[in-house]
Parts: structure tokens; C-alpha cells; sequence
């Protein structure tokens, strides 16, 4: 690997990281408001698109097969991830949700047909037994509609990282179409009566998620068009899902036990031996190019 593409890795790395930061004050936020989940998936979306039009300094969608499973993978997540965070705890719905690392590295082998390293395969198993072991005291209490809609969700937001290897797809065009479809949505705050009852502390709220989710998807897009390799991404994006339930133990004083700070110490253990081991394939230095 030459300096060029250390430095290049290392960049994409730290996009990944930032959007993982800033997506991880969604449960949180959400937990603040009493408007209704697709209030939340609509006005959101309307900020991040304004934000990623602005950065890609246009407004017009580009159709493309990669472009538009990207864009449905993302608007599939958010409202799936809404509606579970509404109806199960803020740990189960980002703990599911976050099984997405094995997804990718199936999904990767079948559509794309490419096999998985022995490095691939550690880190995942270990981030999977870290995130597990970080929310295993509370996976019980959650609601089962809300926990399958997280379990869902795993499978849409690894439709989002794939849709990065598609040739001809862009990451932040298909997240700003994803965003520009979740504009729907917004038909929803007329008849939610949560818009009332939340007052100012609602919009403002409403507002910060939808800060949150539009600088994030910037980073994420930023991060995945440098050819990243897909399974560093969702490694490294495990961020969110240790800071997520951080937020609440801060603000609310949710405790995480002995169990999820093992658990966060071995997903920050193997992002970082995987992001050290990893190594660009030719596929993913031919999709660099494309992108």
C-alpha cells in the first residue's frame, strides 16, 4: 500500500467515523419529541436534502440503477429505524440494526462475488459478539415489533454500502435521493398532533436530527466515494452504535453495565486491527476509479 492510499484510507476512515458520530444522537433526540415517527423521517430528510444539495451544488437526482438502491436502502432505514426507536428501547434499535456488518460481508460474497479475507471474517464476528455483548442486559426489554423493525433495517443499511460498489453510483447523490424520497413524508406533520404538544422544544429538535442525519450522510458519502472498502465502512461505523446508548446514559441516565463496556472496548479493538489489516482489493481500486 503506498502513502498515497494510507492517507487516503485513513481520510475515508475518519468520514465514516464522523457520520457515525453524528447519527448517533438519533435515538436520543428522538426520545425527546412527541411527534410521530414519519413526522420525524420527513422534516429530517428536508434538512438533509437542502445540506447535501448545497454540497453537491446541485438539486437534480441522477438515475441510476447503483444511485436508486442506494437511495431505497436509505430511506427504508430511516424509517424503519424511527419506528423502532419508538417502539422499542434506543439499545435494541441500534444494536439490530447493527448486525448490518455480516449482512454486507453475505451480500458482498453473492452479488459481487467477492470472498471474504480471514480478516473480514474476524472483525465481523468480533464486532458482532462486541455490539451483542454491549446491549445483552437490555435486549429483553424491548418491544418484539420494534426489534424485528431493527432487524430489518440491518438488511437496508447494508443495501446502502453496497450500492457504493455499483458502477455509476455516487454516495452522496443516492443518500441525497434517499433523503429527497423521505421529503414524502412531510404530508405527515398536518395530521400529527405531536407537533402541537411538542412546542418549540419539538422543532428544535426535530431540527438538530435533521443536522445530524444531513452532516452525517455528507461524511458517509464523502467517506464511501474515496473506494473504501466496504467491510472497513460498516466496521468503523460501529461507532454509532456505542455512543448511541452513551447519549442516553449521559441525558438520561441509563446505565450500560459491566457487559456493554467489555463489549464496546472489543468492537473499538477490532475496527481498529481491521482498519490497520485491511488491504484495497483490485476490485475495490477499479471502483475508486468509477466513482
Amino acid at each position: 500500500m503506498t502513502g498515497h492510499s494510507i492517507k487516503r484510507q485513513g481520510r475515508a476512515t475518519f468520514l465514516i467515523v464522523a457520520s457515525a458520530v453524528c447519527w448517533s444522537f438519533a435515538g436520543l433526540l428522538s426520545k425527546f419529541t412527541p411527534w410521530n415517527a414519519l413526522s420525524l423521517v420527513g422534516f429530517r430528510a428536508l434538512l438533509a436534502v437542502l445540506l447535501l444539495g448545497w454540497a453537491r451544488r446541485s438539486f437534480r437526482p441522477v438515475h441510476t440503477a447503483g444511485n436508486w438502491l442506494g437511495a431505497l436502502g436509505v430511506v427504508s432505514t430511516a424509517v424503519l429505524f424511527i419506528f423502532a426507536n419508538k417502539l422499542t428501547s434506543a439499545a435494541n434499535a441500534i444494536v439490530l440494526q447493527y448486525a448490518m456488518p455480516a449482512v454486507v460481508v453475505v451480500l458482498q460474497a453473492i452479488l459481487f462475488r467477492v470472498t471474504p479475507t480471514k480478516t473480514d471474517i474476524i472483525a465481523t464476528l468480533l464486532v458482532m459478539v462486541g455490539v451483542l455483548l454491549c446491549f445483552y442486559q437490555g435486549l429483553g426489554g424491548g418491544g418484539l415489533v420494534g426489534d424485528l423493525l431493527s432487524l430489518s433495517s440491518s438488511v437496508t443499511w447494508a443495501l446502502v454500502f453496497l450500492a457504493a460498489r455499483m458502477p455509476n453510483a455516487d454516495a452522496v447523490s443516492y443518500t441525497y435521493m434517499g433523503n429527497l424520497l423521505g421529503c414524502g413524508f412531510l404530508v405527515s406533520i398536518f395530521f400529527d398532533p405531536g407537533i402541537e404538544t411538542g412546542g418549540t422544544v419539538g422543532w428544535l429538535v426535530a431540527v438538530a436530527m435533521g443536522l445530524c442525519l444531513g452532516i452525517g450522510y455528507l461524511c458517509f458519502g464523502k467517506g464511501l466515494s474515496t473506494g473504501l472498502s466496504l467491510t472497513v465502512a460498516a466496521v468503523v461505523a460501529n461507532v454509532e452504535p456505542i455512543l448511541n446508548p452513551t447519549w442516553v446514559f449521559l441525558f438520561m441516565g441509563e446505565n450500560p453495565g459491566t457487559l456493554a463496556i467489555v463489549g464496546s472496548v472489543i468492537v473499538l479493538a477490532a475496527a481498529t486491527w481491521h482498519s490497520m489489516k485491511q488491504r484495497p482489493s483490485a476490485a475495490i481500486d477499479k471502483q475508486s476509479r468509477l466513482s
